[in-house]
């Protein structure tokens, strides 16, 4: 017995692909668009503790689509605030989700391609270890940012000078700086600042530091407890020098 089998053939509509309906945050104005994903993507108060219920950005919203893509990414890395390395500097940076009590960041960025959007750091400079980066380094990587936040550290107040702080004296261009924490009673915090925020080539006379917090400065490594119990150096200048 012979069986004959008609052989199908699918509809055409079966075999066409639906259209994929258009997003309706693409159409709107390209200006609230970027309102949008400023609120999606920019973490405005890292200070205090991200909780379970929604205060978290929402960076996975760059996954949707290559426009999201191309029009966030700028925003995600431009305007977030990213710790600097220890060492590397800009050159390993962690998007910075809480400052206190803990510094709690993300995995470091390893793309080199992401490193020129990120305009926002936040760096720890210990005063009383040997720094792990030269004046160079820092120059190179924090001259022309947008904001750059230094927090002063020191296990025991008034054991040591301000000489890693002079490793950024030669940083310029910057939009806003910020140096706080064991600044001493702060005059020479203001000069720092007031240095990086100053055109690029633009040339100071060296900051004459006579007193910290209202002691007579002196290096602690040389003149400290680990040499003559503790006693500062004689003949110390009072008064500070004028920066020009």
């Amino acid at each position: 017995m012979i069986v004959l089998l008609r052989k199908e053939h699918p509809s055409p509509e079966l075999n066409a692909i639906a259209p994929q309906p258009t997003c309706r945050i693409l159409s709107l104005p390209a200006e609230l668009r970027v309102a949008i994903w400023e609120l999606l993507l920019v973490q405005k108060d890292c200070s205090r503790r991200i909780s379970d219920n929604g205060d978290r950005f929402c960076a996975n919203v760059l996954r949707t689509c290559k426009q999201a893509w191309n029009e966030g990414t700028p925003i995600l890395y431009g305007e977030n605030t990213f710790l600097a390395h220890p060492s590397l500097l800009s050159a390993l940076p962690s998007f910075l989700l809480i400052r206190r009590p803990t510094r709690v960041s993300l995995p470091p960025v390893k793309h080199p391609r992401m490193l020129p959007y990120i305009r926002r750091y936040h760096i720890h400079v210990r005063l009383d270890i040997d720094a792990r980066f030269s004046n160079g380094q820092a120059t190179e990587s924090f001259t022309g940012i947008d904001v750059l936040e230094l927090e002063v550290f020191q296990a025991m107040y008034g054991s040591c000078d301000f000489t890693n702080l002079k490793l950024f004296e030669g940083v310029r261009g910057v939009g806003k700086v910020i140096v706080q924490g064991s600044v001493g009673d702060g005059r020479y915090a203001k000069w720092l600042e007031h240095c990086m925020m100053s055109p690029v080539d633009t040339e100071f006379a060296a900051y004459n530091e006579a007193y910290v917090a209202g002691v007579p400065g002196w290096d602690a490594w040389v003149s400290g407890e680990r040499i003559n119990g503790g006693a500062p150096k004689e003949g110390l200048p009072q008064g500070l020098d004028q920066p020009l």
